[in-house]
């Protein structure tokens, strides 16, 4: 085609090749941007189900009363999860294994499996022994407290102390 002097601009055919070069291009971004949200999302899910897996296995850590398996809804992140802890048979070092599986509702599959070993519950003796240790300061030193003999404690330059009156310091 040929353009008259004096006109400029383009033909309708450049600027509809334009268009169809952007349009496949608009496709391609809005693509990758659906890509990514759905991504975000998945990785978002995993976070909370880690930190939900996270949470009971450290309450399985603090309880008393170890449960073969346990299991419950939790609401985390505005979404509901189904979680599972079932412990293994057999027990190591004093060790139980727990595996601890997170679901979204509505999911069959789970969005996080964690394996975490916890401490078996203590036995009895255990367990007072271990009250024993941890008694307050004041009741610890009751206990070992020797009976006093009655003999006046004396200080290094040799005067004797009289127990029943403490000696005040001029501060």
């Amino acid at each position: 085609m040929k353009r008259m002097p004096g006109t400029a601009g383009f033909t309708l055919l450049e600027i509809l090749i334009a268009l169809a070069i952007l349009a496949i291009l608009m496709i391609g971004l809005i693509k990758i941007a659906s890509d990514n949200t759905r991504n975000l999302w998945h990785v978002e899910n995993k976070t909370l189900a880690a930190v939900i897996a996270a949470n009971h296995a450290t309450q399985l850590r603090l309880a008393v009363d170890k449960p073969e398996q346990d299991d419950g809804w939790e609401t985390q992140g505005g979404r509901r999860w189904y979680w599972q802890a079932r412990r293994n048979v057999t027990t190591t070092l004093g060790l139980w294994q727990y595996q601890i599986r997170v679901y979204l509702e509505g999911d069959k599959e789970p969005y996080t499996t964690l394996t975490s070993l916890v401490p078996e519950s203590p036995s009895a003796e255990t367990a007072e022994q271990a009250v024993e240790q941890n008694a307050p300061v004041s009741e610890a030193a009751e206990e070992t407290v020797d009976e006093p003999d009655n003999n006046p404690v004396e200080p290094p330059d040799g005067q004797a102390v009289d127990e029943a009156e403490p000696q005040q310091s001029n501060e």
